[in-house]
């Protein structure tokens, strides 16, 4: 290799020649079809007309054959008159052979025909054998008497032979004008077969040379079509897997697609190391926000944590009030919200037992029974022990609430909400469930909907800390067929 040759040349792969040999195939094949059709045509006139030379050099011999026999009459019967021998002048071919090859050509022709050539071959033989007999008889010195005689009897078997190949001539004849009207008829025939079958190869070849072009085009127009739209920004244009063959076009497309799907590599590396920048700098903000948040919210939970302890106080003062002053009720309710108002502040941001969680919810309900002065009653159907079970704080309280809210407290008659807790293998499956007046569709899009303002907060709250939570959405709110909201959550054991 020399220092001007460039190492990549000498690993460039063969290119196929499918193209090409495509366009030779195409011309040869109609190349080849019109040379076979004209050789038809020549081979199938060329028979016709070779039958027809035969019959018409037949009928030439015939009527050659009966101007030889009216010479040799003449000639008879001149001799027979002047006794001259150069009337007799030697024939060549002799009659009688004229006769044999005239038989010879007649090979398709009836019985009576050959009886006729027989009868004409007898006859000239005859001829032949008295006028050699009438030329001896002439130098013997037979009287002209004698020879007038003979040389009549010999005119008359010359008529006799000249009458019977007339009679062949027009028999013959006839069979050449009835081949002859074949003959035109076929060669009509074969003009207008030869001008539909050449009309119906230019069509073929047409057609053929159509469909080449488009197998040629269409790849190329796609190529290029396709390149148009990666030029423009399509970087999942492929090209080589619809354009098949393994010709010079398809070596192309092929080797676009290994092009742009590098194109493509490369890109796709360049944007993850940038969105990776873009993560790591989004963390770094979070992280700083994160920091803030945290310091503001230290600052926020000392400033109320004095709320809390007043407030457990001043209701720590109104139940002892209420046994002093006689109001059991009073002292319950009492008892029931600080119950519930201690829960609330304990769960913060921690998971807790699920006996913890219903219990909360008790005290909420038996505030409200005492609201409703029992409208609203409270079931539990709990199968097993909870406290090995653990879950998000304060997630039963709002259910229940939009369940007394919106479902029980708008019906005159009185409702209830169930509490179902059910332990399987490893999940427990819990549902709360009202009869009131059930949920509609349009509240179930709206509570689905984060962008839609609604009072359903809390519910958008508690979908949204179960989905964080277990990773997944837990929270599945219907309605039900027989009136009522149900919803249900399957929580795992650990």
């Amino acid at each position: 290799m020399t220092a001007d040759e460039s190492p990549q040349e000498n690993s460039v792969p063969n290119l196929p020649y499918g193209l090409r040999r495509r366009l030779m195939a195409v011309f040869a094949g109609i190349v080849l079809a019109l040379a076979l059709l004209n050789a038809f045509n020549l081979a199938w006139v060329g028979f016709y007309y070779r039958q027809l030379n035969t019959r018409l050099d037949r009928q030439a011999r015939i009527h050659t054959l009966i101007s030889r026999v009216r010479e040799r009459r003449e000639a008879l019967f001149n001799f027979s008159r002047s006794r001259n021998r150069g009337y007799l002048t030697e024939q060549n071919p002799a009659l009688s052979v004229a006769v044999s090859e005239l038989t010879d050509d007649f090979t398709d022709v009836s019985a009576d025909i050959l009886y006729m050539l027989r009868d004409i071959a007898r006859m000239t033989e005859t001829l032949e054998e008295r006028e050699a007999q009438l030329a001896r008889d002439g130098a013997a010195g037979i009287g002209m008497i004698y020879l007038n005689d003979q040389g009549n009897d010999l005119v008359l078997l010359s008529d006799f032979v000249i009458s019977e190949l007339q009679i062949l001539a027009e028999t013959d004849m006839q069979g050449l004008s009835a081949f002859y009207e074949g003959f035109d008829a076929r060669m009509s025939r074969t003009i207008v077969l030869s001008a539909a079958l050449l009309a119906a190869m230019a069509l073929l070849s047409l057609a053929i040379a159509r469909q080449f072009v488009l197998s040629v085009s269409r790849p190329i127009h796609k190529l290029a079509l396709q390149l148009v739209h990666f030029g423009e920004g399509d970087m999942e244009t492929r090209v080589g897997a619809g354009l098949g063959g393994r010709d010079e076009i398809a070596v192309l497309g092929r080797s676009f697609d290994d092009m742009a799907d590098r194109i493509r590599r490369l890109i796709s590396s360049m944007r993850d190391k940038a969105d990776l920048e873009r993560r790591l700098s989004e963390q770094e903000l979070a992280r700083n926000e994160a920091e803030r948040l945290l310091k503001e919210a230290e600052l926020a939970t000392l400033h109320a944590q004095i709320n809390p302890h007043f407030l457990f106080n001043t209701l720590n003062i109104l139940g002892s009030l209420s046994v002093v002053e006689g109001a059991p009720r009073t002292g319950k309710v009492i008892a029931e919200l600080s119950e519930l108002l201690r829960y609330s502040l304990r769960t913060g941001t921690a998971t807790v037992r699920l006996a913890d969680e219903v219990e909360a919810v008790r005290n909420y309900m038996g505030i409200q029974a005492v609201r409703f002065e029992g409208k609203i009653g409270w079931e539990e159907d709990i199968d097993g022990p909870l406290d090995d079970i653990r879950m998000p704080g304060m997630i039963f309280q709002p259910l229940v609430e939009n369940a007394v809210k919106h479902g029980l407290e708008p019906i005159e008659r009185q409702g209830r909400i169930l509490l179902r807790i059910r332990r399987l293998e490893t999940e427990v499956e819990i549902v709360l469930e009202d009869d009131g007046v059930g949920i509609s569709d349009k509240a179930l899009a709206v509570i689905s909907n984060e962008t839609v303002d609604t009072d359903s907060l809390g519910i958008r709250n508690v979908r949204r800390r179960l989905a964080l939570h277990y990773g997944r959405e837990i929270l599945e709110i219907s309605r039900d067929e027989a009136g009522g909201t149900v919803c249900r959550m399957v929580i795992p054991v650990a």
